[in-house]
């Protein structure tokens, strides 16, 4: 597992930027270790950041982080196997989000 992940995990959940109003130290962190991730992503890679999404956002940073999880779409066996993946995401808003891109990624690729 990449260091940057590794660290991401022991960072845990983002904070959100409106219940938890995060210093400007800790969304560093989050954007650094963020842009250190590499992709291609292994499966336990893609289930570590889907983790640690905020419950809503935080200032930006989860946009990287959806992004890098949705680069791992590229790599899943399957379609169930992302989908299960979005379901993990602690975050309401952002696993719907996640999950209204996959369908309209696959409506559009079905025509």
């Amino acid at each position: 597992m990449q260091e940057a992940i590794i660290k991401l995990k022991l960072l845990g959940q983002m904070p959100d930027s409106i219940e938890d109003d995060p210093t400007g130290e800790t969304i560093d962190n989050y954007d650094k270790l963020l842009s250190n991730v590499k992709i291609p992503l292994t499966k336990e890679e893609a289930e570590v950041l889907i983790n640690i999404f905020p419950k809503s956002g935080m200032y930006g940073v989860e946009w990287v982080l959806l992004k890098l999880v949705e680069s791992y779409f590229i790599e899943a066996p399957s379609y169930d196997e992302y989908r299960k993946l979005i379901t993990a995401c602690p975050s309401k808003e952002w696993r719907e989000t996640m999950q209204v891109r996959l369908d309209n990624w696959e409506k559009k690729n079905k025509q």
